[in-house]
């Protein structure tokens, strides 16, 4: 898939090794790069689901957005490009990516 960052904070964590390291450290770093490895190597949203990192579409205000684990208990959030109403999309159709934050939303 192609991926897209909202965030300019998160396309540099993804191209520069050293500003992940301290703006994230080293473990949530390590798994933000695997993480967007993972996504990008994926044909779809639809493939993502059954890849170690528990890849999930969200629900209530976050419908339409995707997260998927780094270290505990910060998730990856991103969406699909397609801004269509989320009950229309079609997850194995999709396939860019666009990283909108990590973040801790359980609390």
């Amino acid at each position: 898939m192609d991926i897209l960052f909202e965030d300019k904070d998160l396309k540099k964590c993804a191209t520069d090794k050293a500003y992940a390291l301290k703006r994230l450290g080293q473990r949530r770093a390590q798994r933000y790069v695997d993480r967007l490895a993972q996504i990008s190597d994926a044909a779809n949203f639809e493939s993502l689901r059954g890849l170690p990192g528990h890849y999930h579409d969200l629900v209530g205000d976050r419908a339409g957005q995707w997260a998927c684990d780094l270290d505990h208990p910060y998730r990856l959030i991103f969406k699909s490009t397609n801004e269509g109403p989320v009950a229309q999309i079609v997850w194995a159709n999709e396939r860019t990516a666009k990283m909108l934050e990590i973040v801790d939303y359980h609390g």
